[in-house]
């Protein structure tokens, strides 16, 4: 199995794990990594990859290789976020340099416009800061959740995904792990589902927020407006129903919890069973695929609209 993301271009000596959110901001990285792992976790983990790799075929292992990936990407995303805050500190300091030979210039009161932001919107900034907190694999993207879903179908069909994620459910429940091909497969999935949770989350609460702001406004001015705000999709009531039934099944923070325990017994050669877990893999298969296939409609419904 090769990892991703190798090269020897001098052009790619940067970070290329991280998010480009995360690249902006990577000093949020190193206090989340913490709060997952403890140095005594960092030594097992590190001990038991390494003590794994140089010994002979049949050792004892006391990390599942689910464990071992979740680690190894984080601690890869922590390397990485640790030398752009280096890069950040030694560019700091030649600006500070530069700055005591430059006399300082009079403010106007007024931002640059390198330094002035689009407005969003609270809901999207608070949703987004929701997001990537709770988010496992999925890192970027959160402004446009359509775009979340070009990537999820520009990497499955629905026949396709469906598939692959019966394989990774019934590997749950089986004492071997996911064996029709490498571990990284399991988590690019996953990775992917939780990417189109997230998508439909945002889009369920922007639903719920646009609501909300026309319960507001009087009929005199719902009537007078006569056309959709610009940028509004109008979406059928059953794809509504079929998101909010989504999240009254579980929380976000609980899918994203139900992720990850199918991401460590799918990977481990113990079955959920065997440590006491229940997973209703039949229900989260049947939801999970409904999701994908409301992703799809959600998908042709943005395609028809942004067509005229």
């Amino acid at each position: 199995m090769m990892m991703r993301y190798i090269s020897e271009n001098v052009n790619d000596l940067k970070p290329i794990w991280m998010s480009s959110l995360e690249t902006e901001r990577p000093e949020k990285i190193l206090p989340e990594f913490w709060r997952n792992y403890t140095i005594a976790d960092c030594r097992f983990f590190l001990w038991q990859m390494l003590s794994t790799s140089i010994s002979a075929e049949g050792q004892h292992v006391d990390a599942s290789p689910g464990e071992q990936l979740y680690f190894f990407e984080n601690l890869v995303v922590y390397l990485e976020a640790s030398f752009v805050l280096g890069q950040h500190r030694s560019l700091s300091k030649a600006e500070a340099g530069e700055r005591d030979h430059i006399k300082p210039r009079e403010s106007s009161g007024e931002l640059e416009p390198s330094e002035r932001r689009p407005d969003r919107g609270s809901l999207p900034k608070k949703l987004n800061k929701r997001l990537k907190r709770l988010s496992i694999w999925h890192r970027d993207g959160f402004d446009d959740p359509y775009a979340i879903l070009d990537s999820f179908f520009d990497a499955y069909d629905l026949t396709t995904f469906k598939a692959r994620l019966y394989d990774v459910l019934q590997a749950c429940r089986q004492e071997k792990y996911y064996d029709k091909g490498y571990p990284a497969d399991v988590l690019y999935l996953l990775e992917k589902v939780e990417s189109i949770i997230n998508a439909a989350y945002l889009i369920l609460s922007g639903e719920k927020e646009k609501r909300l702001a026309k319960s507001k406004l009087s009929a005199e001015v719902t009537s007078k407006a006569g056309v959709r705000p610009e940028g509004e999709i109008e979406l059928p009531a059953g794809t509504i129903q079929c998101l909010t039934e989504f999240f009254e099944y579980k929380s976000l923070k609980k899918w994203k919890q139900e992720l990850n325990r199918i991401c460590l017994y799918s990977l481990s050669s113990q079955s959920a069973q065997e440590w006491g877990v229940y997973i209703d893999l039949l229900t989260l298969y049947q939801l999970l695929g409904r999701l994908a296939e409301t992703a799809f409609d959600l998908r042709k419904i943005n395609q028809r609209w942004c067509n005229g």
